[in-house]
């Protein structure tokens, strides 16, 4: 059995429905509120058994929020699951594809990678062009083409976890060091075909700064390239 993880800032229903839906899967689902302002949904998934709901007082970023939650799966729950996945919580992952992962990684034992396809009528075309230039340039400075590095969708078997601990980055940028490190190590990444819910101004509700954090995020790969740390 695997458990999922949610990094969350200032979420909406759309927790408490994704919440819901992997409940009827899941034995424990990991939350984490990374310094919301209104702690509502939180507070109520509190009181449901199968949530465990961690706090920042602060935010500090989805890459310590992520951390936060491994920390405390490592400390109270390696010993019983295989590994973890981890979603968004605006509801642009399905459960279907949660699953499926979920599955992947229990049987692989390895890093399963949830890739979007970006070839709908639906997928903006900021979407597209930015993911493409990303993984293209991944590929110029590591070696391998990754067809999606920003999704979040992601899949970890135990052996890996205790790493992820140790890798920098506070933010999102946090998850193109992941990649990164396991590259490196010639870790094998499975890419798996998702499908990305575009939902109504779904856009305009992210907590990723088009600009700023992709300049971020392209600076740190040239960075550790040239560093080769």
């Amino acid at each position: 059995m695997i458990v999922p993880i949610i990094p969350s800032l200032n979420p909406d229903e759309k927790l408490e429905k994704l919440v819901e839906e992997l409940k009827k899967t899941y034995e424990k689902i990991i939350i984490v509120n990374d310094g919301s302002v209104n702690r509502d949904i939180f507070d109520k998934l509190k009181e449901d058994k199968k949530c465990i709901v961690l706090t920042h007082e602060v935010n500090k970023g989805k890459g310590e929020a992520l951390k936060t939650a491994y920390r405390y799966y490592v400390d109270n729950l390696m010993k019983k699951y295989k590994g973890v996945i981890t979603l968004d919580s605006d509801g642009q992952h399905s459960v279907f594809d949660t699953i499926k992962m979920s599955d992947l990684v229990e049987k692989k034992d390895k890093f399963i990678l949830g890739t979007r396809l970006f070839n709908t009528k639906e997928t903006p075309l900021r979407n597209k062009l930015g993911n493409r230039i990303t993984s293209k340039y991944f590929k110029m400075l590591y070696g391998v083409y990754l067809k999606d590095t920003q999704t979040g969708l992601r899949a970890f078997p135990n052996r890996l976890i205790p790493e992820m601990i140790e890798i920098e980055g506070e933010r999102f940028e946090y998850e193109i060091n992941v990649l990164i490190h396991f590259v490196r190590k010639h870790e094998e990444i499975i890419e798996h075909d998702i499908k990305t819910i575009y939902l109504l101004n779904s856009n305009k509700k992210s907590h990723f700064k088009v600009f700023r954090d992709s300049y971020k995020i392209y600076s740190l790969m040239w960075k550790k390239r040239r560093g080769n740390k």
